[in-house]
């Protein structure tokens, strides 16, 4: 039978671990009959799982051969060199040739936009709700594994360093965006993007102000090496039917724009510069 929703943490992550401690203590979980890898599965009723890998989760491409579900929400840290503190959402895939954490080259996971847009939503309710002042809440553009699953993903992050992995109202918060998520039926159209920096901040905005539900993001760095097939995966690989490219104008150059515009324009998908969505 399939499952609605399964959130996935990890032995090898201690923010997931956190996070996974609160889920437990503060919502409906109860432990199962079964296990995971050694761990045991909690559940709430029989539309939610709660289980716990051993593996890495960037390399966690082997979950859907043991369960049947709608969506695979991951728990999991974030690691930035700045250690700001932070709270993250964000599609997985690999944009272009290299595949340094996870997944394959030139490679996609199916994004849930919808689920996306939830959760960055109470990611940025909870930061200002309890007080969590010194946390960035931030999309982040389409970066590594797993990538080959036909089941949809989404990653919701507390970073940036071991210090803040621990922190018990950042993991609150992931907490409660993760289970934002759950009930978050996978509909309405949706956009990609392109343009920008890693931390996407003009598709934050058109999220939080404008209700956009996004899927795929390429930035800037990324763009000059976007395949045609990329692309293809940018728009097919989405739960939500993607109506639209968003494109941050001024976070591209003119290298950028030369060469995505005509891909798009082939496409026959609908370009919409950021400052008019």
């Amino acid at each position: 039978m399939e499952v609605l929703r399964v959130l996935v943490t990890s032995e090898q992550d201690i923010a997931s671990i956190t996070i996974k401690g609160i889920l437990i203590d503060e919502y409906d979980f109860t432990q199962s009959d079964e296990d995971f890898e050694g761990n045991p599965i909690f559940s709430i009723g029989d539309d939610v799982q709660l289980i716990t890998t051993t593996r890495n989760m960037i390399h966690c491409d082997h979950l859907e051969s043991y369960f049947e579900t709608e969506v695979f929400i991951f728990c999991s840290r974030h690691r930035a060199e700045s250690e700001k503190p932070a709270l993250l959402v964000h599609s997985t895939g690999n944009l272009g040739s290299e595949a340094l954490f996870g997944g394959e080259p030139h490679q996609l996971s199916v994004s849930a936009p919808s689920l996306v847009s939830a959760a960055l939503k109470r990611l940025y309710e909870e930061r200002n709700k309890t007080g969590l002042d010194e946390f960035d809440v931030s999309l982040e553009v389409t970066h590594h594994g797993p990538t080959s699953m036909k089941t949809p993903l989404v990653f919701v992050e507390l970073g940036s360093s071991e210090k803040h992995w621990t922190h018990q109202g950042g993991a609150r918060a992931v907490a409660a965006a993760v289970m934002a998520c759950v009930h978050e039926p996978l509909s309405g159209d949706a956009v990609i993007g392109f343009g920008g920096t890693h931390y996407a901040s003009k598709f934050n905005k058109l999220v939080l102000d404008r209700n956009y539900k996004i899927g795929h993001m390429a930035p800037k760095y990324a763009i000059n090496d976007l395949t045609v097939d990329v692309l293809d995966q940018m728009l097919s690989r989405s739960t939500n039917p993607i109506v639209s490219a968003i494109i941050d104008w001024k976070g591209m150059n003119a290298e950028n724009k030369a060469h995505i515009l005509p891909m798009l324009e082939d496409a026959n998908i609908a370009i919409i510069r950021a400052k008019n969505a």
